[in-house]
């Protein structure tokens, strides 16, 4: 009974949980690098996780609208040049531009559509938008890594062919595996259960992902913050802009767009594109686990007003 109520009271205050993960994470560098080298197994079976969640011919009938589609080219290919253009004429360049580059070619994470669900909001929306940002991250990644590929970081073709096929093909094809053995009500019944230990693994993102920015606190703190900065600018920057570009949708349709731009998959990154992203990567991604996991609650406390 006890861990059931502090199951269901974790849940209830996820995003809080988030943030202090993070914070946690900060305060205790050498358990989150422990923690780092497990984090893509349990990224692997959250998106399993996530995708029995979700009812398959509605999730392909949202799938199949252009919206979706051209969304999905915004958050990649559209952001990538408004962003990354911008660090380049402020002076940006190296592994940093690199890191830039692969962040925003990264999709929605797999944990917006919770956050859309926590604001009042249908996650089916947003979940259609992470499998798109997901699905077509794979392209516009290679192609940013190959551009701002630096004198020490080259593409091995074959690690991130075998990678992909792991990270974003697995999880796919093991959910839908096991959406043709069991029906929707018998998957829906399981999901509602395994939905509150998933949280645990959501979780351990935040801690296990920022323990290379403190050791870069540590070693430079100036230029930590200024990392801080950028991951900000990102999260924040790429909600309010989105929001604004799809304003005219509904509201649903405007807040999913906006929190799938700003909650980025970054994990998903590093787990397929590892030795390619340079050496600025992680401590960006450390930089923006604070920012991202304090969306929600922000975003939560700005749609009250809105509403």
């Amino acid at each position: 009974k006890f861990n059931m109520f502090a199951l269901n009271y974790i849940n209830k205050h996820s995003a809080i949980f988030m943030v202090l993960a993070s914070l946690a994470g900060f305060a205790l560098p050498d358990a989150a690098n422990a923690l780092l080298p497990h984090l893509p197994q349990v990224l692997f079976f959250l998106m399993v996780f996530t995708l029995l969640g979700i009812s398959q011919p509605a999730l392909l009938r949202q799938l199949a609208q252009r919206d979706v589609w051209r969304y999905a080219v915004l958050h990649l290919v559209g952001m990538t040049v408004l962003f990354v253009g911008m660090a380049f004429v402020f002076g940006i360049r190296g592994d940093l531009l690199l890191a830039l580059a692969a962040t925003t070619a990264t999709g929605a994470l797999f944990g917006a559509p919770a956050i859309v669900r926590s604001m009042g909001f249908s996650p089916l929306y947003s979940m259609a938008l992470t499998i798109a940002t997901t699905l077509l991250m794979p392209v516009v990644l290679l192609v940013n890594l190959y551009l701002f590929q630096t004198g020490d970081v080259h593409l091995d073709w074959l690690l991130y062919s075998k990678r992909l096929l792991i990270f974003i093909a697995g999880p796919m094809l093991l959910s839908a595996i096991v959406h043709r053995l069991f029906s929707e009500a018998q998957l829906q019944r399981v999901h509602q259960q395994l939905s509150k230990i998933t949280i645990l693994l959501v979780i351990s993102f935040p801690f296990g992902l920022i323990g290379a920015y403190r050791h870069v606190f540590d070693s430079q703190p100036m230029h930590a913050l200024f990392l801080l900065l950028i991951g900000a600018m990102l999260c924040f920057g790429l909600f309010i802009l989105n929001f604004f570009i799809h304003r005219k949708q509904t509201l649903e349709h405007a807040i999913s767009s906006a929190v799938a731009s700003g909650s980025r998959n970054v994990l998903l990154t590093y787990t397929i594109a590892a030795p390619f992203v340079g050496g600025e990567f992680m401590s960006l991604v450390g930089a923006m686990q604070l920012p991202i996991y304090t969306l929600p609650l922000l975003a939560k406390w700005w749609m009250k007003r809105v509403k």
